[in-house]
């Protein structure tokens, strides 16, 4: 239906004006290009000659246009594009090829077979028909086949014709042919005169026509009053649909009009639930009980049903604190007033809680119990109790407050700090008399001694077992005695504070992150300027102390005073005994395997682990100063004892292979730990071998001499250069890949023109050393030097003298290397030489007026 309607809208509007008949159409675009439907038609004229077109015609909103026109025999070859597979595509030759594109092979088929029955009928059989599907050729092309059976077919469709022409005059019906005939019998004249009977009926038909002709004058009128009646219904009908069209705009409008109130109605409604929604979410999350009110303001802290009531009362303050608002909630007046009532509340409590806990800590830190003699530490067991009710609020006051926490903590460890510092001065003084008292019993002689003694050394040789006894005892009752502060003390930080749930980021007086020794340095630095022992020397970094973090910083602050004391005391049991060493290895060992396992045990472990270190360093220290001084003995005895008359004896090859056994001893020595290197131990005692060997003055120890002194200039270089290394840092590596392009062949001026070794990189790495980074450097390689050689003075000011050296060699380097390379730049640091000396002077006059 739609393409006869399309047809007839084509004919109409394009082809009957140019008096033409559609004959075919096909919508049809370009093939190959953007879709662009056209519609292509052929069409015949109406005239005599029949002429035949093609045309395209477009249609354009609604309204058909026709685009392009030929003339049929302008059309010379109908190209089907493929014989054999059904396609869409198919060409036309006109003035040009045109290759079109139908929407189905069953469309093309049509119109080419419209077409070569245009080409058999007008066009005398001109156009050449190629690639046409063989189907297609048997339906419309059966000439081919058989040329007589073209004739019968013509000769039928002409008497076909003649048949049609003949159809055009009707028979009478039965009826009609009934009336004639009664007709013809009711008349006379119908067979002997049938003029005169055609001549009676004319005069009938005649009358006839005139009666109808009255009749139809006379209903004029009737119909004229028949359409008045027409109109006015029609009138009418046009009211009634205007006034039904009134009432219905009307009932749209009362429709609309009650769909918009419902859904006003719906909205309120839904306000309506939102809002008591709101109002209880605000109510039941920000109101707060009288009783919790009345219990966080003007609650009795040291009643112990009051704590746990402040601590439900918190819970509930917490949970109104945290009740999500929005902003426009936060500007309701009731909303506002509510969160200024909840944070008064929850300052009131914090200062309560916080003078409750801060009396009670500083009353503590100014307690000082009763010391039986100074033998044990007291155990703040009951302090810690007494604390350990307000944990949950404490815990609560790190979420709610956390810089009120850290002042919490700050004042704790401070005062608790002071209370143990006091109570481990007399606890290590007791300790300290006792070994003193049993070196002065040492050195007189008259102790008396135990009978075990006297079993395990008969005739006098007991008092060395005695002594050893003596320090083993101390450092054991020692060492538990701080085990036992030390874990409860680090228990209770972690449960009271809640340190082990993360970093609480907390400003000490001292404290760094380095090892517990590193820790105690400021502390140590106030009570001890210079200890005669190794023991009393702790290391110091290069800059200012960091911000103290988390536990390990607050037990440090709290029980920091332990360790610089346990180290004084261990040094005092090393020159009682001096194998004293070897007793605190095992005591702190067995410490250590018993606590290595416990959480609340980390400090006293690092402790341990400290003081561990400290001995291996001390007992390997020890047995080659031994062996050193058991041969410096031994030449002075047999001085003493032969007047020089060494050779005559032999004693001077007994002294050579003597010293040449020491040399070989210190060579061997393995690698020790980064506190005491054997590269220090072998320095010191080649110094002192030499000092010794040059004191002697024996001509046959002279060779020795000179090996000796050689073999202490090479570990003094030696230890410089690993000490000193690189002291200008990038600045160094970066003139070491300068001196490598040199010698690589590039020339000094051409140096600063590759990217790396640039000025401007030249600039950037000399402001970064400053003369106040360097004396800092300087600093550090001073304490790090009086940690290894402070026992020989001498030593230390004869290295710190070849250091300076080294470091004004390199400085000179440095700027002997920049004039070269880079003259003009403008390029140096932004100390001299006079300075760099003026450091060494300075550092070198502290450590002197120090001493």
């Amino acid at each position: 239906m739609a393409a006869f309607s399309l047809r007839s809208d084509l004919q109409r509007d394009v082809f009957t004006p140019q008096q033409e008949r559609l004959l075919a159409m096909s919508s049809v675009w370009k093939a190959g290009k953007k879709r662009k439907t056209a519609m292509l038609c052929a069409a015949v004229s109406s005239d005599l000659w029949g002429q035949v077109t093609l045309a395209t015609v477009k249609g354009v909103r609604g309204h058909y246009k026709l685009s392009s026109r030929w003339s049929a025999t302008e059309l010379s070859v109908v190209d089907g594009k493929d014989a054999v597979k059904e396609t869409a595509e198919f060409h036309l030759h006109l003035d040009k090829v045109y290759r079109w594109e139908t929407s189905s092979p069953v469309e093309k088929r049509a119109f080419i077979t419209c077409l070569w029955k245009i080409n058999q009928r007008y066009l005398q059989d001109r156009v050449k028909f190629v690639n046409i599907t063989p189907d297609i050729l048997e339906e419309v092309l059966p000439w081919q086949h058989d040329v007589s059976a073209g004739h019968e077919e013509e000769q039928e469709g002409e008497e076909e014709e003649e048949r049609e022409r003949k159809r055009g005059f009707q028979g009478l019906t039965a009826r009609e042919a009934a009336d004639v005939q009664r007709l013809m019998e009711g008349s006379e004249l119908a067979v002997s005169d049938a003029e005169a009977f055609t001549q009676a009926l004319h005069a009938s038909l005649a009358e006839m026509d005139q009666a109808n002709l009255q009749v139809l004058m006379m209903s004029e009128l009737q119909v004229e009053q028949l359409m008045r009646l027409l109109d006015e219904a029609l009138e009418e009908v046009e009211r009634i649909e205007e006034a039904l069209s009134q009432h219905d705009r009307q009932a749209q409008r009362q429709m609309e009009n009650l769909h918009a109130y419902g859904t006003l109605l719906q909205h309120v409604d839904h306000n309506h639930r939102q809002l008591r929604s709101e109002l209880c979410h605000l109510v039941d999350g920000l109101c707060l009980s009288e009783d919790h009110v009345h219990v966080l303001t003007k609650g009795d802290l040291e009643d112990e049903e009051q704590v746990k009531a402040c601590i439900t009362a918190v819970t509930a303050l917490s949970q109104c604190s945290s009740t999500p608002v929005t902003t426009g909630q936060r500007r309701l007046q009731g909303v506002a007033e509510q969160l200024i009532r909840c944070e008064s509340l929850r300052q009131i409590f914090e200062q309560r809680l916080t003078l409750q806990i801060n009396n009670a800590v500083v009353m503590q830190g100014l307690a000082r119990g009763p010391q039986r003699e100074g033998e044990t530490l007291p155990k703040p067991a009951t302090f810690h109790r007494q604390l350990l009710r307000y944990a949950p609020l404490v815990s609560w006051l790190r979420e709610s407050s956390p810089r009120v926490f850290q002042q919490l903590m700050q004042v704790y460890a401070e005062n608790i700090g002071k209370l143990f510092d006091r109570q481990m001065k007399d606890f290590f003084d007791a300790a300290k008399l006792q070994l003193l008292g049993a070196k002065e019993t040492k050195k007189a002689g008259t102790a008396p001694v135990p009978q075990d003694c006297e079993a395990h050394e008969p005739g006098g040789g007991f008092e060395p077992l005695c002594s050893e006894r003596r320090v083993g005892r101390v450092v054991q009752q020692v060492l538990i005695q701080l085990e036992s502060v030390c874990v409860q003390e680090q228990e209770f930080l972690t449960e009271f504070f809640s340190l082990d749930s993360g970093p609480s980021i907390v400003e000490f007086p001292a404290g760094r992150r380095s090892s517990a020794v590193d820790q105690v340095q400021n502390y140590a630095d106030l009570r001890q300027k210079r200890r005669p022992h190794s023991w009393g020397r702790f290391s110091a970094s290069a800059g200012p102390p960091e911000p103290a973090v988390g536990e390990r910083d607050c037990l440090q602050v709290v029980l920091g005073a332990a360790e610089p004391r346990l180290c004084a005391l261990l040094s005092l049991c090393e020159k009682t005994e001096p194998l004293s060493c070897l007793i605190t290895l095992r005591t702190a060992g067995l410490c250590l395997s018993r606590n290595q396992r416990n959480p609340a045990a980390s400090f006293f472990c690092s402790v341990l682990h400290s003081i561990i270190q400290h001995s291996q360093r001390s007992l390997r220290t020890y047995t080659v100063s031994t062996v050193v001084s058991r041969v410096e003995e031994f030449v002075k005895k047999g001085q003493s004892v032969l007047g020089g008359s060494e050779q005559r004896w032999g004693l001077d090859k007994l002294y050579t292979q003597l010293f040449t056994a020491a040399f070989q001893a210190l060579e061997s020595l393995p690698a020790q730990s980064s506190r005491c290197t054997a590269l220090v131990v072998k320095l010191l005692s080649l110094h002192q071998l030499a000092g010794f060997l040059g004191r002697v003055g024996l001509p046959e120890l002279r060779a020795l001499r000179e090996e000796a002194g050689e073999r202490t200039a090479l570990q003094m270089q030696e230890y410089v250069r690993v000490l000193v290394g690189q002291p200008f840092g990038s600045l160094s590596d970066f003139l070491d890949g300068v001196r490598g392009c040199l010698a690589h062949g590039v020339r000094e001026e051409e140096v600063c023109f590759q990217l790396a070794y640039s000025k401007q990189e030249l600039r950037r790495l000399t402001a970064l050393h400053s003369g106040r980074e360097v004396q800092r450097t300087l600093e550090a390689l001073h304490k790090k030097m009086c940690r290894d050689l402070g026992d020989d003075p001498v030593l230390l000011q004869v290295v710190w003298r070849a250091m300076q050296q080294d470091f004004v060699a390199q400085y000179r380097g440095f700027k002997s290397l920049v004039d070269r390379c880079y003259p003009g730049a403008g390029v140096s640091l932004d100390f001299t030489e006079a300075d760099m000396q003026k450091f060494f002077c300075a550092i070198g006059g502290n450590t002197k007026t120090g001493t």
